[in-house]
């Protein structure tokens, strides 16, 4: 018995000597960010061969981004939707955008003490599909780097989503989008999480209007147009694209948070 409990821990150790340590930023400035922004909804980023930057950014849009999840997948403290943080960080020579959600997992776990575990959940989510007939898509043009100035669920710059309307006629907007920023978008309006089960790949230009289920995505104090006309559910909306959608069961990975810190450590 104690040689095999010797072998597990032997085996266990080498596991964790080889994994190889997370490819990390060379030098990061934390910095609380603006409160009069507090309330808003828009997380900027950019990102260009040298330095990324994340603006207005909430530590659970920074798990979000670093660790390519949906904001429904994360179970953590009540206050990391409201701290918000600016951040700016040096590449290293030679990395890639898309090694940046890697050196963000890196931050987060050095300056801000991340831990977390993984567990499965069934859930009532929305299934984004393609509809009998195929997608009915129209690919985007590509986006100057200048111009991507928000962060992607996939934890990447991207061009920014624009939304408004009324809680009865909303409408996103969303220029050189994935599939998967689009259902992370779409789920701010939802009862449920919308998941995406097209397999799609590739960047398309989205504008859709439909009814919101709920106004918990909206910034605080949103009152919007008023005199705007009901809209369809947003299961009609997507037909537009050859896509539908369906209500079912989905056994969902949590990231559950296990510690975080508040404050990050000094720059």
């Amino acid at each position: 018995m104690r040689s095999a409990l010797l072998i597990l821990m032997a085996c266990a150790l080498a596991g964790a000597q080889d994994r190889p340590a997370k490819r990390s930023f060379e030098v990061t400035s934390i910095r609380p960010a603006d409160p009069d922004l507090a309330d808003n909804p828009f997380i900027g980023m950019s990102a260009d061969p040298g330095f990324v930057t994340y603006r207005n950014t909430t530590l659970l849009d920074a798990i979000r981004g670093a660790y390519k999840i949906g904001n429904y997948q994360i179970v953590g403290p009540d206050w990391i939707p409201t701290a918000r943080f600016d951040i700016a960080a040096k590449l290293p020579a030679g990395a890639t955008h898309e090694q940046i959600p890697e050196m963000f997992q890196a931050l987060l776990e050095d300056r801000f003490k991340l831990t977390f575990r993984r567990e499965l959940k069934e859930m009532d989510v929305y299934s984004l599909q393609v509809a009998k007939d195929g997608p009915k898509l129209k690919p985007a043009k590509p986006v100057p780097s200048t111009q991507l100035l928000a962060m992607g669920t996939d934890g990447k710059p991207r061009p920014a989503v624009v939304f408004g309307g009324s809680l009865s006629s909303m409408t996103i907007t969303a220029p050189s989008a994935s599939i998967l920023t689009l259902v992370g978008i779409m789920s701010r309006f939802t009862l449920r999480p919308v998941i995406d089960d097209t397999a799609i790949e590739g960047n398309y230009d989205f504008t859709l209007t439909f009814a919101a289920e709920t106004g918990a995505g909206l910034p605080r104090g949103f009152e919007g147009n008023k005199s705007t006309e009901p809209a369809p559910p947003l299961s009609e909306a997507v037909k537009t694209y050859g896509l539908r959608i369906q209500p079912r069961k989905a056994i969902v990975d949590l990231f559950v948070v296990t510690h975080i810190e508040k404050i990050p450590t000094d720059n």
